[in-house]
C-alpha cells in the first residue's frame, strides 16, 4: 500500500454531516494518510495561486454547487487528479443533459419529455399521466412534483424555462438503487418516495442480490457519464427494470464495509497515479 498518500475533500458543507464524504475520510485517517478537508464557502481561493492544490495526489468532490465545480477543473488544470471528474459530476448535474445521453444510449428510461409547463401541458397526451415534473438541476428529490392532468400541469407555478416530465410508473413501493465504486456494483432496496408500500406489507429495505443484469446494467450507467463514484436510481415496473436517474458520490447506504471501500479505492487511485 502507498505511504503518506495526500488527500483533498472537497465538499460542500450540507454533506459534511452525512455518511460521505466523513466515512472515507475517517477510513483514510485510519490506514495513515493525510486528509484536507476544502469547503469551497470557508476559502478564499486567489486565482492564478495554482499553489492551493499543490502536493495533493488526489482531490475527491462531494458536492455540485458551481463553486465546487469551477475548485475541481482549477484541481485539474493544476494537474491533479480528481474523483469524479468536473466534467463527469456536470454530466449528471443538469438532468436533461443526462437524460438525453441515457436515451442515445438506449438505456431503459420511462418516457421522458423537455419543454416549458405550457408546451408540455398543450402536446402531452392525458393518457400519459400523471407525470413526475424535475427541475434540471434538482437534487435529493428536492423540486420534485407529481402531476396528474393537463390543466394542472397549464396552471402549475413552475420557477424555471424547462422542466423534465417523466411518465409515472406504479410499483411495489420500492426503489432499487445501484451503487458503483469503479466497477463493483451493489443493489440496495429503499422506499419509494411516490410508492407508497402497504402498512401489512413487511419492510424489504436494504442490500439485495445482484443480478449480472442489475451488475451491467449500474456499470453501464457509470462509464456513459465517466463518473467513479455513482448511484443509479432505479424502479421495477411490468416493463421491466428502468433507470430513473444517474447521481455522483452517493451515501452508500446498506452497502458493506463501504468506507474502507472508498477510501481503498482512493489510495489506489492515488498511488497509480504517483508511480
Amino acid at each position: 500500500m502507498p505511504e503518506d498518500i495526500k488527500i483533498g475533500v472537497l465538499a460542500e458543507a450540507r454533506y459534511m454531516a452525512q455518511n460521505q464524504p466523513s466515512g472515507l475520510i475517517s477510513a483514510l485517517k485510519n490506514l495513515g494518510h493525510t486528509v484536507d478537508v476544502i469547503d469551497p464557502q470557508t476559502h478564499l481561493f486567489p486565482l492564478g495561486d495554482h499553489i492551493i492544490f499543490e502536493g495533493f495526489d488526489l482531490i475527491v468532490g462531494r458536492g455540485r454547487s458551481w463553486g465546487l465545480l469551477c475548485l475541481l477543473g482549477w484541481a485539474e488544470r493544476s494537474g491533479v487528479a480528481t474523483i469524479n471528474k468536473r466534467a463527469a459530476i456536470s454530466a449528471v448535474h443538469n438532468k436533461a443533459d443526462m437524460a438525453v445521453a441515457l436515451a442515445a444510449a438506449g438505456v431503459p428510461t420511462p418516457r421522458t419529455f423537455l419543454g416549458a409547463t405550457d408546451r408540455l401541458a398543450l402536446e402531452i397526451q392525458n393518457d400519459q399521466y400523471p407525470l413526475i415534473l424535475k427541475p434540471i438541476f434538482g437534487d435529493n428529490c428536492r423540486g420534485l412534483q407529481v402531476v396528474n392532468t393537463p390543466d394542472e400541469m397549464a396552471s402549475i407555478d413552475w420557477p424555471e424555462p424547462f422542466a423534465l416530465a417523466q411518465v409515472y410508473k406504479p410499483t411495489d413501493g420500492y426503489d432499487l438503487k445501484l451503487y458503483g465504486i469503479g466497477s463493483e456494483i451493489w443493489t440496495v432496496r429503499k422506499p419509494s418516495p411516490f410508492n407508497p408500500r402497504a402498512e401489512s406489507d413487511r419492510d424489504r429495505s436494504g442490500l439485495e442480490t445482484l443480478t449480472p443484469e442489475l451488475e451491467d446494467l449500474g456499470r453501464r450507467c457509470g462509464e456513459i457519464f465517466g463518473l467513479d463514484l455513482f448511484g443509479v436510481d432505479c424502479i421495477q415496473t411490468a416493463e421491466g427494470t428502468l433507470v430513473i436517474e444517474v447521481n455522483d458520490y452517493p451515501n452508500y447506504t446498506s452497502v458493506p464495509d463501504a468506507d474502507q471501500r472508498l477510501a481503498a479505492y482512493a489510495v489506489e487511485r492515488a498511488g497509480r497515479l504517483r508511480a
